[in-house]
């Protein structure tokens, strides 16, 4: 549930315990667990709100599908950096990936773009102009890092974007797939198409 603490006192780690005074690490009141939900105690494993991060049940069911398949011996990693999440307002939040501010903190150079509800023929139809719509792309790779939405229907409009991150997209791709209109899917192409015109500006000016 959203806004309820984790609690790690319950979890009886004495009962698990590999040797005496042996249980997983615990940062900043989590349980300290790799990409693959190995703790440091090696045969525990971690998922969840326990480990902090995006405390969302759809996180924790993928968190909970990396551990078991490393625990039955195959190879699985989570990665937050193509997660997603929604919220429930009027417009919706929604968000994949990163934004420019974490990929650059990851050391990525990127670039943004934004695109305001306003414009798509669909939202002026049904009256659903508030709110925007941001791309972030890396910009030699050209590959899309993060989508995010202040809009309605964020819900349902971020399963594409969450295909387009999870699967490494580019912004040609994009660019060149051919929505339909009018929806307001008609925007990823739109703004796939600004953000590289900007971008190839930009290296014919530099070079």
């Amino acid at each position: 549930m959203t806004g309820t603490p984790r609690n790690l006192h319950s979890l009886g780690f004495g009962a698990v315990r590999s040797a005496p005074g042996a249980k997983p690490a615990v940062e900043r009141g989590a349980i300290a667990a790799s990409s693959t939900g190995q703790t440091s105690v090696a045969h525990i494993y971690a998922a969840g709100d326990v480990v902090g991060g995006y405390m969302l049940a759809h996180t924790a069911g993928q968190q909970g599908r990396v551990a078991a398949a490393n625990l039955l011996g195959h190879t699985a990693q989570y990665d937050a950096a193509k997660d997603s999440g929604v919220t429930f307002t009027r417009p919706q939040c929604a968000f994949v990936g990163l934004s420019m501010e974490q990929a650059k903190a990851a050391g990525m150079d990127v670039a943004e773009v934004k695109v305001p509800m306003s414009i798509d023929a669909k939202a002026m139809m049904t009256g659903e102009t508030d709110g925007l719509i941001k791309m972030v792309a890396d910009k030699v790779s050209h590959r899309i890092v993060g989508v995010h939405f202040l809009a309605d229907h964020a819900d349902l409009l971020v399963g594409e974007a969450v295909m387009m991150v999870s699967a490494g997209l580019t912004l040609e791709q994009v660019a060149e797939a051919i929505h339909p209109h009018p929806t307001q899917t008609e925007l990823f192409g739109e703004m796939a198409r600004r953000l590289l015109s900007r971008l190839r500006r930009s290296a014919r000016a530099a070079g």
